[in-house]
């Protein structure tokens, strides 16, 4: 509850940062609106032309696409902002006044600051996977959305690790945004299946940089092109690469030199 309570005074206290500048935030809101609205509609031309595209149908597609722009969503609404933040604070060594703070350390880096025009985009994201999962009528079924959940879940929580871990390399290097810019990129990829891809390129999409198991997963679950054996990996991928993260960052934290030092 403690923490909670923590998470309800940072989005105040952006919000009201974010309403000071009113004019801004309605334009944001609604360029979010209109990239949505734009990316269905492309795929609603592709598939006038098409019943299929290499195995998915239009229902699957409007799913991969609304999971995506959840998953990018909540990446740019609390992820990449904090981050962002906390290695600007490692450069300049004021790190320091949040270790100091009586809590954990890894929770205020990853959920300090917050961009809230993006929840329109998460927003967005759920309807447009709803009207998907709509559209998939009795191939729909209660299995099929429990496993939809789970891998959503899990393809956040991967996301969030890969975000950590980069942030984390700031520790011992004195610039890593480039290495969030290549992250967007390949985020920006993962709006198409991921088996639509070069070998190699789908390889690195579910290993190295697993935007595309975060994205696409979630979709082949209620499209029924989900492995018996994929989602039990992927929860044990999710399992090992939190570990690794949280490992990660302590020993990241050890190799922290502030500017009390």
């Amino acid at each position: 509850m403690r923490y909670l309570r923590l998470l309800a005074l940072f989005v105040r206290t952006e919000l009201q940062f974010e309403l000071a500048y009113r004019v801004n935030f309605l334009a944001e809101l609604l360029s979010l609106v209109i990239i949505v609205v734009t990316s269905v509609a492309a795929v609603l031309i592709l598939f006038a032309y098409t019943q299929t595209m290499n195995g998915w149908s239009f229902p699957a597609m409007l799913v991969l696409l609304g999971v995506f722009y959840i998953v990018q969503g909540v990446g740019e609404l609390a992820f990449t902002p904090s981050f962002q933040q906390f290695m600007e604070q490692v450069r300049l060594g004021t790190l320091d006044f949040v270790l100091l703070k009586p809590a954990s350390s890894q929770f205020l880096v990853s959920l300090r600051y917050f961009k809230l025009s993006n929840v329109a985009q998460v927003a967005l994201g759920v309807i447009v996977t709803a009207l998907g999962l709509a559209r998939l009528g009795d191939e729909l079924t209660l299995i099929a959305l429990g496993e939809f959940a789970v891998a959503l879940f899990c393809g956040l929580v991967l996301v969030y690790v890969l975000l950590l871990s980069l942030s984390t390399l700031a520790f011992w290097f004195v610039r890593v945004e480039n290495l969030l810019a290549v992250y967007e990129a390949f985020l920006d990829a993962g709006r198409f299946p991921v088996d639509i891809y070069p070998g190699w390129l789908r390889l690195t999409m579910s290993t190295v940089i697993p935007i595309g198991i975060a994205i696409t997963v979630p979709a082949q679950a209620v499209a029924g092109r989900l492995e018996a054996l994929g989602l039990d990996l992927m929860v044990l991928v999710t399992i090992a690469a939190w570990a690794f993260a949280r490992w990660f960052w302590r020993v990241g934290l050890r190799s922290y030199t502030g500017a009390s030092a």
